[in-house]
C-alpha cells in the first residue's frame, strides 16, 4: 500500500513535472506561429501591384502525395500559395504568393511548359526570343518580434524538366537546399556527384540567402556558404557536381560547401521591404542578365540595384531542350529558423513580351538627350514615351498609362489645344490635350491594343526647356504602364538645363535698298546681355530665312570685330521689289538672340548695251548731198528689270560730229525714224532715238536696232565734199526712266 502511495505519488510528481516541462514548448510554439502569422500577413498587406497567380498557368505540386518528409521524418506539403491580406487563400483581394511562413517548410511553383498548338497554359521560357520576367520579392521583417534567426530564402530557378524540388529519395531538401541544390543529409556521401544527383537536374538557379550555413559538422546540410559572409545573392548550376566541394573525412564523415557564382554577400534581405527582381533572356548571346532592386515599391527607380549578367549558357548546362522551352519557378524552404517568403509577378513573357522605353529630343539642337546630357534653355524638347510588343500569345491590351513628365519644361498647348499625340503603326492618332495634364503628370487608357501587327505606341508631349539664372538639375522621374498581363516601369533621362546667357543682334538698318545687281549687306553688332561676356566670333552662328527660305548657316568672321556682324545675301537671290530678310544669331552653349526682321528693296535697273564695231560706209567725193548706210554690227539693246509700273525709258544719242585729225566731215550724223522724218545730230543736242514701258516682270529686253532697215535708223548725211580720209567720232547714249 505504501508502495502504491509512492508510486502514485512518483507518477503524479512526474507527471507534473512532465506537464510543466512540456507546456513552455507549447507556448513557444503558439507564440511563434502567432508571429509567423502576423509576419506572414503584414508582408501581404503592402505587396505591390502585380498579376496574381493563374492556376492555368502555373502548377503547385503536391509533396504530401509524393511522400516527401522533412530530415526530421515529418511528412512535408507544399506550403505555396496564393493568400490574401489575412493570410487566407479563400478569395478577397488576393494578394501575394506564399512560400514559407514557419519553421521545417518547403514551398515550391513552377510555370506549365504545354508545347500543344493554340495552348493557353504554356507558361515558359522561349529561348529562341528575348524574355524577361519581373516580380517583387519579401523576405521577412528586419528582426522577429520574438527575437532569433531568420531562414533560410528562396530560389528562383531555370529547369528542363518536371522535378519540383530537390530530394534524395523521399528526403526532400530543406534548409541550406532552398529546394533546389544538392541535399547534403548523410555524412557517409563520399562523392560530389552524389550531391548533384539530389538537386533539381538540368538546372539554373539564383539564390537568396538570408542564413549563412557555415558549419562544417557532417551530414549536417549547414555548409553550403562556407566563406561567405551574411545574407546573399548567388547563382549556380546546382546538378553540377563541380558545384560542390568535400570537406572532411572517412572516419568523421563528409560535409560539403558550395561553389557560389556572382556572390553579392553583406546584404539586408529581410528588412520589411519588398524588393523588385528582373530577370531577362537574351536569346543572341545566350545571357542572362538580372537586377535585384532594380526599382522601389512606390515606383521609383532603385538607388544601388545589383546587376549581373551571367556567362553564356550553353545546351550542356540544360541538356536537350523540347521545343526550345524551359520551365521556370520558384522554390523556398525554412529550417531550424522561419521567415514569410513571399512574391508578387509583375510579367509572364508567355503572355506578353515587351519594353517600354523614355527618350528625350531637343528639336533645336537637333539632337537626342541622353542621361546626363545638357540642353540649353528654350529649347524645344520632344518627351517620348514608347510601348513595344515584342511576341508572346496575347495582345498586349488594357494598357493603363500613368506618365509623369520632367519638371522646368513648359508644356504650352499649340493652337488646337494639343500638347503632344500618340502614335500606332496602324495609322490612327490621338490628340493629347493640355487639359488632360494635372502638375505634370498624364493618366490614359490607350485605345489601341498592341500585338504583332501592330506594335508599338509612342507617347509624345513637345515643351520647352525652362529660362534659367544657374544651371539647372532635371531629375528622372518615373512612369507606370499597367495592363492585364504585363506591367513595366519607365524613367526618363536625367539632364541639365543650362545656365541662360540672353545674347542679342543689333542690326545697323532694318532697311536697305539695293540695284537689281546689287548684293544686300546686313550689318550689326552681336553682344551679351550682360555686357560683361565676351563674344567669340568663331562660337557665333548667323541663321537667317530670306522670303522664307533659309539661307546658308555662317559663322561671325573671326578676322573682324568682336562681334562684328557682317552678313551678305547675294543679288541673284532677291526678288524684285520688297523682299523680308528674317535674321538671329546663336552662340555654341545654344543662346539665341530674337529675331531681327530686314526689308530689302531691290529697285531694279535700265541697262543699255551697245555693240562698238559699227561704222559707215566709204564715199566718193561728190558735190552734192549724199545719205551712206550704216555699216557693221549696230546691236543697241535695252533691258528693263524695274517693276511693272507706268514708268517709261527714253533714249537719246547725241554727237559732236566726225573728224580726220582736225578737219571736220561736211556733214552730220541723221536719226530718220519710221515715218521718214529726219533729225540732224549736231552740237551733242541729244536726239530720241527709242522709247519703251515695262509691262511684264524679270528683265524685259528691247532691241532698238532690230526694227531699223535702209530707210530707218542712224545714217551719216554727206552735205558736200570733205577731203579724203578716215574720219572718226564718238555718239553718246543716254538712257533714262522716265515719268
Amino acid at each position: 500500500m505504501k508502495k502504491q502511495n509512492i508510486f502514485k505519488l512518483l507518477f503524479v510528481g512526474a507527471f507534473i513535472s512532465a506537464a510543466i516541462i512540456f507546456s513552455q514548448p507549447v507556448s513557444t510554439q503558439a507564440e511563434s506561429t502567432l508571429q509567423a502569422i502576423g509576419e506572414q500577413n503584414a508582408g501581404l498587406s503592402s505587396a505591390p501591384d502585380n498579376l496574381g497567380l493563374n492556376n492555368d498557368l502555373f502548377e503547385v505540386p503536391d509533396f504530401k502525395s509524393a511522400g516527401y518528409v522533412d530530415s526530421n521524418g515529418t511528412s512535408v506539403g507544399n506550403t505555396a500559395a496564393l493568400m490574401n491580406s489575412l493570410g487566407s487563400s479563400a478569395g478577397g483581394n488576393l494578394r501575394a504568393i506564399r512560400m514559407t511562413s514557419f519553421q521545417h517548410q518547403v514551398g515550391a511553383i513552377w510555370s506549365n511548359v504545354d508545347t500543344s498548338a493554340g495552348s493557353l497554359k504554356d507558361n515558359s521560357i522561349d529561348i529562341q526570343k528575348k524574355q524577361t520576367l519581373s516580380m517583387w520579392l519579401y523576405f521577412g521583417p528586419s528582426e522577429h518580434t520574438g527575437g532569433g534567426e531568420f531562414g533560410d530564402g528562396m530560389a528562383f530557378v531555370l529547369q528542363n524538366g518536371d522535378v519540383p524540388v530537390s530530394h534524395q529519395g523521399t528526403l526532400i531538401g530543406d534548409g541550406e537546399s532552398l529546394g533546389v541544390w544538392g541535399v547534403d543529409r548523410n555524412k557517409k556521401t563520399s562523392s560530389a556527384q552524389t550531391i548533384a544527383n539530389s538537386a533539381i537536374p538540368n538546372s539554373w538557379a539564383i539564390e537568396f540567402d538570408t542564413h549563412p550555413n557555415t558549419s562544417s559538422t557532417p551530414g549536417a546540410a549547414d555548409y553550403f556558404d562556407d566563406g561567405i559572409s551574411g545574407q546573399h545573392i548567388a547563382d549556380g548550376y546546382p546538378a553540377l557536381a563541380t558545384t560542390y566541394n568535400r570537406a572532411g573525412g572517412l572516419l568523421s564523415g563528409y560535409a560539403y560547401s558550395q561553389n557560389h557564382t556572382d556572390v553579392q554577400s553583406n546584404l539586408s534581405l529581410h528588412d520589411g521591404a519588398w524588393h523588385h527582381l528582373t530577370v531577362s533572356w537574351n536569346p543572341i548571346t545566350k545571357e542572362i542578365t538580372y537586377s535585384f532592386n532594380d526599382k522601389n515599391v512606390d515606383g521609383s527607380k532603385g538607388t544601388d540595384p545589383i546587376t549581373v549578367t551571367t556567362s553564356p549558357m550553353t545546351s550542356d548546362n540544360f541538356g536537350t531542350i523540347p521545343d526550345d522551352k524551359l520551365r521556370w519557378g520558384f522554390t523556398a524552404t525554412t529550417g531550424d529558423y522561419f521567415q514569410a517568403n513571399l512574391i508578387a509577378f509583375e510579367s509572364l513573357p508567355a503572355l506578353v513580351e515587351g519594353d517600354a522605353t523614355a527618350t528625350i529630343y531637343d528639336n533645336t539642337e537637333k539632337k537626342d538627350v541622353d542621361d546626363g546630357d545638357a540642353v540649353n534653355s528654350n529649347d524645344n524638347l520632344a518627351i517620348t514615351y514608347k510601348l513595344n510588343y515584342d511576341s508572346g500569345r496575347n495582345d498586349w491590351s488594357n494598357i493603363k498609362a500613368s506618365l509623369n513628365l520632367p519638371k522646368n519644361i513648359t508644356y504650352a498647348p499649340d493652337a488646337n489645344g494639343n500638347v503632344g499625340q500618340i502614335v500606332y503603326p496602324s495609322g490612327k492618332t490621338e490628340d493629347i490635350k493640355y487639359s488632360d495634364l494635372n502638375n505634370n503628370a498624364y493618366y490614359h487608357e490607350l485605345t489601341e491594343n498592341l500585338n504583332s501587327t501592330n506594335k508599338t505606341a509612342t507617347i509624345t508631349f513637345n515643351g520647352v526647356a525652362s529660362t534659367t539664372s544657374s544651371s539647372t538639375n532635371v531629375a528622372s522621374v518615373r512612369s507606370h504602364i499597367d495592363s492585364d498581363s504585363l506591367i513595366k516601369d519607365i524613367d526618363t533621362p536625367a539632364f541639365v538645363i543650362k545656365k541662360s546667357k540672353p545674347i542679342n543682334l543689333t542690326l545697323d538698318s532694318n532697311n536697305l535698298s539695293v540695284g537689281s545687281n546689287e548684293d544686300a549687306k546686313i550689318t550689326g553688332k552681336v553682344s551679351y546681355a550682360d555686357v560683361v561676356t565676351p563674344v567669340v566670333n568663331s562660337d557665333v552662328s548667323v541663321y537667317a530665312k530670306l522670303n522664307g527660305t533659309a539661307l546658308d548657316t555662317v559663322k561671325l568672321n573671326s578676322s573682324d570685330a568682336v562681334g562684328q556682324l557682317n552678313f551678305v545675301v547675294p543679288s541673284g537671290k532677291l526678288l524684285e521689289g520688297t523682299n523680308n530678310l528674317e535674321i538671329y544669331v546663336q552662340d555654341k552653349d545654344g543662346n539665341t538672340s530674337s529675331v531681327s526682321n530686314v526689308t530689302i528693296t531691290r529697285s531694279g535697273s535700265l541697262t543699255l548695251t551697245v555693240n562698238k564695231d559699227y561704222g559707215f560706209g566709204s564715199i566718193n567725193q561728190v558735190d552734192e548731198s549724199q545719205l551712206l548706210p550704216r555699216k557693221g554690227n549696230w546691236d543697241i539693246t535695252v533691258n528693263d528689270n524695274r517693276e511693272i509700273s507706268k514708268s517709261s525709258w527714253n533714249l537719246t544719242a547725241s554727237t559732236n560730229g566726225l573728224y580726220n585729225g582736225t578737219t571736220a566731215f561736211n556733214g552730220n550724223l541723221v536719226y530718220i525714224n519710221g515715218n521718214g522724218d529726219e533729225t540732224a545730230l549736231i552740237n551733242n543736242e541729244p536726239v530720241d532715238i527709242a522709247s519703251g514701258l515695262k509691262t511684264a516682270t524679270g528683265d524685259q529686253v528691247t532691241d532698238v536696232s532690230k526694227v531699223w532697215n535702209s530707210t530707218s535708223g542712224i545714217f551719216l548725211r554727206s552735205n558736200a565734199e570733205s577731203p579724203a580720209g578716215k574720219y572718226q567720232g564718238e555718239i553718246d547714249w543716254t538712257l533714262s526712266d522716265t515719268i
